[in-house]
């Protein structure tokens, strides 16, 4: 009579063991916040030039300046969340030497749920075209170029025959 519930019993721990293995992983891994491979952490921008962002997940946000022309990788701690979430970040000068860097006490701050969320940057890299086109971010917009201006008032060396 026991031997059925044994059987029973046994078949279930089998089973609740298969689905908590490392197997049951698979396919977890695209969930899991995407490594971004850095080519240089230490770079610099100066704070009053940025003037956007981008977040690409809670791990790296995109820093713009200059009307988006030039952008800026940054690497954050991982204790932020939901940043690509936020509306609003502050590139927070933690050294105030007027630069934000990929070293040093230089942070990015957003408010959430009435608190203010401290993110140390851990490296900081200046994006190139080529780099901002294989992140999927596009390439930056041209500086808009200024057409010389014709003269519309006419000939002024002009003779109009009344004399």
């Amino acid at each position: 009579m026991n031997a059925p519930w044994i059987a029973i019993a046994t078949s279930l721990l089998v089973a609740a063991c298969v689905s908590t293995g490392p197997e049951s992983q698979i396919g977890q891994q695209d969930k899991a916040p995407k490594r971004i491979q850095m080519s240089r952490t230490s770079d610099c921008a100066f704070q009053r030039t940025i003037d956007d962002f981008e977040a690409i997940n809670d791990s790296y946000v995109v820093l713009y300046g200059m009307g988006r022309r030039k952008a800026y990788l940054a690497e954050i701690s991982g204790g932020c969340f939901d940043v690509k979430g936020q509306s609003a970040l502050a590139a927070v000068d933690g050294d105030r030497n007027g630069q934000i860097c990929g070293f040093g006490r230089d942070s990015i701050a957003y408010r959430s749920l009435g608190m203010v969320e401290d993110c140390r940057i851990l490296g900081l890299e200046e994006l190139s075209d080529e780099r901002r086109l294989e992140l999927g971010l596009g390439a930056p917009q041209p500086k808009p170029r200024r057409e010389p201006k014709e003269d519309t008032t006419g000939d002024a060396g002009s003779d109009d025959g009344a004399d």
